[in-house]
């Protein structure tokens, strides 16, 4: 197990105790995602991209959009993307001679198939997004926030939907100021929102697809 695995580890179960994170854990996990960016996807993506994007005579912006657990995406704009300097880093994607041996090294592990949920209403009304996180947002809005807040969930140590912000673990936030716990697999958001179903008695149609 890598340090970066590890340190997730130790993460998860600080949290699941309802412990404090420190700043020099939160800075290391920074610091340990970057050296992976930096040593091992940039190398390999520069290798896939390059041949293929130089193609392109006029410039363009991608933006690969990444949530855990969920789809891969990737964004374009003919604009000029607009960021804090201080929260933003740029990486060139033409690595070294020496970066570019070592990438063809190594092998690219393999990844389940992305899934997406799908609720049915029992009238009839079906509510099924291109990403999990996005289905199961949706929903508890449509079955009211505070309702679904005050069933007093918890996930990885922490409400699943409160005002409390935090700093490790993916929250989105929705109509209210409320924040939802989305830094889980689509099974667990299936399950979730089974348990939400059973506990109002909405009779929900929960399936992943």
């Amino acid at each position: 197990m890598s340090k970066l695995e590890d340190l997730y580890k130790s993460i998860h179960t600080l949290k699941e105790l309802g412990l404090p994170l420190n700043e020099e854990t939160l800075e290391a996990v920074n610091n340990l995602e970057e050296d992976l960016i930096k040593n091992e996807i940039i190398p390999r993506l520069s290798e896939s991209i390059e041949p293929i994007i130089t193609k392109i005579e006029r410039p363009i912006v991608l933006v690969v959009d990444y949530i855990p657990d969920e789809e891969l995406s990737v964004r374009l704009t003919r604009k000029r993307v607009i960021t804090d300097e201080s929260d933003t880093k740029q990486y060139s994607l033409v690595p070294k001679q020496s970066e570019r041996k070592l990438s063809r090294k190594i092998t690219s592990s393999s990844k389940s198939q992305k899934t997406r949920l799908s609720v049915t209403y029992p009238d009839g009304k079906k509510i099924e997004r291109r990403f999990a996180y996005e289905t199961f947002l949706e929903v508890v809005e449509n079955i009211g926030v505070e309702k679904v807040a005050n069933i007093g969930m918890k996930w990885l140590g922490l409400p699943l939907i409160s005002k409390q912000k935090d700093d490790y673990y993916n929250q989105h936030e929705i109509k209210g100021g409320w924040l939802v716990v989305t830094h889980s697999s689509t099974g667990q958001k299936k399950k979730q929102l089974d348990e939400i179903s059973n506990a109002l008695n909405l009779n929900l149609k929960v399936g992943i697809i």
